[in-house]
């Protein structure tokens, strides 16, 4: 009963945060904003709906890639329906924490051990989180100037955004790597914590630390023994990535907004900043928040109603649509049986 008021809390909280942001940005416009909207170009909204699937699938393929591994036996489709899944899970709870729980359970369903699902998810944290750093960086080496001169009032946020997904990777491999920064960090680290009333339980906080680091560890030397498959994992996630920064941009071709190829770069950049920035929305979905940085950020791009209209269909094809797919996907996945799959000690 509590899990389910919380979930229909957060669906409150998405529904309302969400109405009171397109209620502010429409108030004024609301006509001139749904005369754009009607003139949407059915070719690209299918385009832009292929593209949305295609990084579904794409996470689907590289969640499979990583699964046969261990599971040699794991079908390109339970990979996907874990995507959807994990997709719906990340919108509905705050700061996306219970994607990944319910990637557990659906892993537990198509018959992946609870180890190996959990191997799993840290090598595809890693890869990942690696990947979106890099793509970011270039991003923001290509058009730092530019956009510092026109977001300066956000840019710090984005900077700061993207220091904050960097210290995750970047100091998880620092802590295995220098064993002296850990050795600092499990004693005179949490000391300091518990001064300033940030860790309760010292203990408990460096238990956690110590299996997190192990676990780490472990994954990394994992995913050096397999390094043909970890470059086409990259390569995907890379390809993931391009794919979903490039949804605003067909959104304003859709829209017939006056945009040129020219812009496809800047559309890229704007759209990973935007998820720099919502890292810091711990509302399920940052919903409220991600829609006010967007119409802020791409106005001086797609103008204030350009933005207001692509916003409103970007967030519909990338949030909504998946939400309920992914939504539809779990309650099939609850309505099936567990499938029971043999793991490659089996066949060793």
């Amino acid at each position: 009963m509590k899990k389910t008021r919380n979930f229909g809390l957060n669906i409150v909280l998405i529904v309302g945060f969400t109405a009171f942001v397109l209620w502010f940005t429409l108030k004024d416009n609301y006509r001139e904003v749904l005369q754009i909207l009607q003139q949407i170009s059915p070719g690209w909204l299918i385009v832009i709906l292929a593209i949305v699937l295609l990084y579904q699938w794409v996470i689907g393929w590289i969640l499979t890639q990583l699964t046969r591994i261990s599971n040699p036996h794991y079908r390109l489709r339970y990979g996907v329906v874990n995507a959807l899944v994990a997709s719906f899970f990340h919108g509905v709870t705050p700061s996306a924490s219970g994607g990944q729980f319910a990637q557990v359970y659906v892993f537990k369903k198509q018959g992946v051990q609870l180890s190996d699902s959990a191997s799993v998810l840290w090598m595809e944290f890693i890869v990942y989180q690696s990947v979106m750093i890099v793509t970011v960086f270039v991003l923001l080496l290509l058009r730092f100037h530019y956009f510092y001169a026109h977001y300066s009032q956000f840019f710090l946020l984005v900077l700061l955004g993207f220091l904050v997904n960097s210290l995750v990777i970047v100091g998880l491999w620092a802590l295995v790597r220098f064993p002296r920064i850990y050795r600092w960090l499990s004693t005179r680290g949490l000391d300091l914590g518990c001064r300033l009333h940030l860790v309760k339980d010292p203990e408990k906080a460096r238990a956690m630390l110590k299996d997190q680091l192990d676990r780490f560890g472990s994954e990394t030397t994992k995913l050096k023994s397999h390094r043909p498959l970890i470059i086409r994992v990259v390569i995907a996630n890379f390809v993931r990535l391009g794919l979903y920064y490039s949804i605003p941009f067909f959104c304003a071709l859709a829209l017939n907004l006056p945009i040129g190829p020219e812009l496809f770069l800047d559309c890229v950049a704007l759209a990973s900043f935007v998820s720099m920035i919502n890292a810091f929305i711990p509302i399920p979905g940052a919903s409220g928040g991600t829609e006010a940085t967007f119409v802020l950020m791409f106005s001086t791009v797609f103008g204030q109603l350009g933005a207001t209209s692509a916003m409103i269909l970007w967030r519909f094809v990338s949030y909504y649509l998946i939400m309920i797919l992914g939504g539809l996907t779990f309650i099939w996945v609850k309505s099936r049986p567990a499938v029971v799959m043999s793991r490659k000690e089996d066949h060793e």
